[in-house]
C-alpha cells in the first residue's frame, strides 16, 4: 500500500505545471500571456524542460486541449511550437505560406475553436518573407504557376503601400489584413469573436534575433 503510494506521488511530479488544465478553455488574455513568456524564454534561451516526454505523448493520445490556434507561415524558420517555447498539444498549428486564406485553413480553425476549445488566435508573419516578396515582385503575368497566382492573388490586397527591406512593413499588413478577413469568411469564428469568447490578435516574428512583436 505504502509503496504504491509513493509511486503515484511520483508520477504526479512528473506532470508539466503547464498541462494541468491542459489548455482547456483557457482565456484569450492568459493564452497571449503563455505565448509572450513562451517567446522571452525561447530568445534568453531558457526553454522548458518539460511538456515533451514519453508520459506527455502517452497522455495526449486521448485527445487535444490547445490553448491557442497559430496561423502562420509555412517557412521552416518559424516554427510556432519552437518559437513561443510550448510543449506538445498546447498550440493547433496551421502553417500556410503567406498565411493565405483557402478553406481548408480556415476549417481548420474553425474545428479548433468548435471542438478543442481553444480561444485565441493568433495570425503571425515573419520578416524576408518569401510569400509576401513574391506577391510585391509580381506586377503582372504570372507568378510561375496557377497554384502560385492564386497565392500572390491572396496576399496582394493586404500589403500596404509602404516597402520595407525585410519586408516586415508588408507582413505584419498581411497578418493583420489575414485576421481580418478570417473575421469576414468565417460565420463561425465571427459570432464568437462577437460574443468575446474568442479574440484574434496578429503578431510578426523577427528572424534576425527570435522576437515576437505583438500588433
Amino acid at each position: 500500500m505504502v509503496s504504491r503510494f509513493i509511486l503515484s506521488a511520483a508520477l504526479v511530479l512528473t506532470i508539466p505545471a503547464f498541462a494541468k488544465d491542459e489548455g482547456a478553455g483557457v482565456a484569450p488574455e492568459a493564452a497571449h500571456q503563455r505565448l509572450v513568456d513562451g517567446n522571452k524564454r525561447f530568445t534568453s534561451e531558457h526553454g522548458r524542460k518539460d511538456g515533451r516526454s514519453r508520459a506527455d505523448v502517452r497522455k495526449l493520445e486521448a485527445g487535444q486541449k490547445p490553448h491557442t490556434i497559430v496561423l502562420s507561415c509555412s517557412d521552416s524558420r518559424v516554427p510556432p511550437e519552437t518559437v513561443f517555447d510550448q510543449g506538445l498539444g498546447e498550440i493547433f498549428t496551421v502553417r500556410v505560406a503567406g498565411e493565405a486564406l483557402d478553406t481548408s485553413v480556415i476549417a481548420s480553425i474553425e474545428y479548433a475553436v468548435e471542438h478543442l476549445g481553444a480561444r485565441l488566435i493568433l495570425v503571425m508573419g515573419h520578416t524576408h518573407c518569401g510569400a509576401v516578396k513574391a506577391a510585391i515582385a509580381t506586377k503582372t503575368g504570372s507568378a510561375g504557376s496557377p497554384s502560385l497566382d492564386a497565392l500572390v492573388k491572396d496576399i496582394k490586397p493586404r500589403l500596404p503601400a509602404s516597402t520595407s527591406a525585410d519586408v516586415a512593413v508588408e507582413s505584419a499588413g498581411n497578418a493583420k489584413g489575414v485576421a481580418s478577413d478570417l473575421l469576414k469568411r468565417s460565420a463561425i469564428i465571427r459570432e464568437k469573436v462577437t460574443k468575446g469568447e474568442v479574440k484574434i490578435e496578429s503578431a510578426l516574428y523577427h528572424l534576425n534575433d527570435g522576437h515576437v512583436d505583438w500588433q
